[in-house]
């Protein structure tokens, strides 16, 4: 969608502001998209950020500490680590394959915060 259409959306449901109040969410999204459009993933991560977080804190702790090259996302070794009780090396990246295909709502085969807050809430 349009980045002005997600802003507008945003503001009408009181969430023009994040990080206590102190930052407009239109400034989040300019540096998040870079562009005029917005995916559903990043309106998405948007909103989460713009509420406060609605997982408990340890999953959002936990997505920190698998991130491990801070980009915020996890990339398809980075999601590996969540199955290192996997039996066999297939076993596991057929695995995190069936994750990334499942959670990574923008395709860019990596899965952010809001496509993990996606999958658990939705």
């Amino acid at each position: 969608m349009p980045r002005k259409e997600a802003i507008k959306m945003l503001q009408e449901q009181d969430l023009s502001v994040y990080g206590g109040g102190k930052f407009p969410i239109e400034d989040y999204l300019a540096v998040l998209c870079g562009d005029a459009m917005v995916s559903f993933a990043d309106y998405l991560q948007a909103v989460t950020m713009a509420m406060g977080d609605p997982l408990d804190s340890g999953v959002r702790e936990n997505f920190i500490k698998l991130d491990k090259d801070r980009s915020g996302s996890l990339d398809h070794q980075e999601l590996g680590d969540l199955l290192e009780g996997c039996d066999s090396v297939s076993q596991k990246k057929e695995q995190v394959l069936e994750l990334l295909d499942c959670m990574d709502v923008d395709k860019d085969g990596k899965v952010n915060y809001g496509e993990i807050v996606r999958a658990i809430c939705f």
